[in-house]
């Protein structure tokens, strides 16, 4: 997992406003660096850590709610939709992983005359095993198709010019 970007100059004596900017800057730019990566599926653990940056930038909004208002109410949602969307593709990469651990430990068949497992219809888990990760391979195409959308999306309607304005914004401390 990637470490979080470190928020430069935040001062104890600042207004909570000033320091809620500042770090939304970094959050900001942290979620943006992985703009690159959105499109490539095969990308797994990348995408995983654009999953955690998302995460880190909802939080930020979350937590400073009483400074972005509305409309960081706006960019919350936004954020925590790709965020989700990151996360059931990630669930996919991990049952993935798990079912590709589990066919590579089965025992070879017995091809002497017995089977390994005579209760699964092809008296081979193998074969079950690997229709389950092919199913899981095609659900996760869609699934990062989703990701793709959803990222070219939230770039369209402007959501990180939005969240810079939010960053940037003048206060009334």
């Amino acid at each position: 997992m990637s470490r979080a970007w470190t928020v430069p100059d935040i001062e104890p004596d600042a207004s909570l406003a000033v320091n809620a900017r500042r770090i939304l800057a970094v959050r900001i730019g942290e979620m943006w660096s992985y703009a690159p990566i959105m499109p490539e599926a095969d990308r797994t653990e990348a995408l995983h850590d654009a999953r955690i940056a998302a995460k880190r930038l909802r939080y930020t909004l979350e937590l400073f709610r009483p400074v972005f208002g509305e409309a960081g109410e706006a960019a919350t949602d936004a954020i925590k939709a790709l965020q989700e969307d990151l996360g059931t593709l990630h669930d996919t990469d991990v049952r993935i992983a798990l079912l590709e651990d589990a066919i590579a430990a089965l025992p070879a068949p017995d091809h002497a005359g017995g089977s390994i497992a005579a209760d699964t219809p092809s008296g081979d888990p193998a074969t079950g095993l690997t229709a389950m990760l092919k199913r899981e391979a095609a659900g996760r195409a869609k699934r990062h198709a989703a990701v793709a959308k959803r990222w070219d999306r939230l770039n369209r309607d402007g959501l990180r010019s939005d969240l810079v304005a939010l960053s940037a914004m003048p206060l009334d401390d």
